[in-house]
């Protein structure tokens, strides 16, 4: 069943969003109407974990009844037992998703590291559970904007970029927007090995685990914007 509007939820089971029902191995599967609410729901918000008093107000919306988490804990076990199929998520604190089908993919995963050498802005990965997040990754392009080899870099906070210039504002932001575990944007002057300026356009991003929502690595873009900034300098200078 490959239906052109059907959302496909597992390799056998399929969601008509018109007739809001769902079909395991081709076969009608009928589902109890708190059920069929809430699975409406859940594929609404794939991928994004829901409050369990979220789902309880959506599903019991119009009855008088009281929010109770155990109604919403065993409303969830029943629907897994209906739809096996399904891959629903507890998370930490009374939260649940379900989990976005993706089509088996074996030959990313496994060029997954090619593609990230091959990218032309640097990309830094670090471990912010470790002591002084330090750097674990960095790619090709990373390397040849800075000048140092990978080697080199491994296991070391990315503030070494900045060498002695430690006076910036956009330092400031990013220390705030990593405490925080929160996106930044910012150009921050970092040094090339061989002692080079280079006004660095930086995106850091953290990066959370889908299933405990605790925060894993940070991710940074790099981006040498170092003759924009020069011009820019330069025609501030001349006025």
């Amino acid at each position: 069943m490959k239906e052109k509007n059907y959302i496909k939820l597992s390799p056998n089971c399929y969601w008509n969003p018109h007739e809001e029902v769902v079909y395991v191995d081709g076969i009608l599967t009928p589902l109890s109407a708190n059920k069929t609410s809430c699975l409406k729901l859940l594929i609404y918000y794939r991928g994004k974990p829901l409050k369990d008093i979220e789902i309880f107000d959506f599903v019991f919306k119009g009855e008088s009844k009281e929010f109770n988490n155990k109604t919403v804990r065993t409303l969830m076990s029943n629907l897994r037992t209906k739809l096996p199929c399904l891959n629903i998520i507890n998370h930490y604190g009374g939260f649940y998703s379900l989990e976005k089908y993706r089509e088996p993919t074996p030959d990313f995963q496994e060029y997954l590291l090619d593609f990230m050498d091959q990218a032309k802005n640097g990309i830094v990965i670090t471990d912010p559970n470790q002591k002084d997040n330090p750097i674990i990754y960095v790619n090709e392009a990373f390397t040849k904007m800075f000048g140092y080899a990978s080697e080199e870099v491994l296991g070391k906070n990315c503030r070494f970029l900045q060498g002695e210039d430690t006076e910036q504002f956009a330092r400031s932001e990013i220390r705030e927007a990593i405490k925080n575990e929160k996106e930044v944007l910012a150009v921050i002057r970092n040094y090339h090995k061989g002692g080079r300026l280079i006004y660095n356009e930086v995106q850091i991003s953290p990066i959370f685990d889908k299933h405990t929502l605790q925060l894993k690595y940070f991710l940074g873009i790099q981006k040498d914007v170092t003759d924009l900034y020069t011009l820019m300098l330069q025609l501030k200078e001349k006025k």
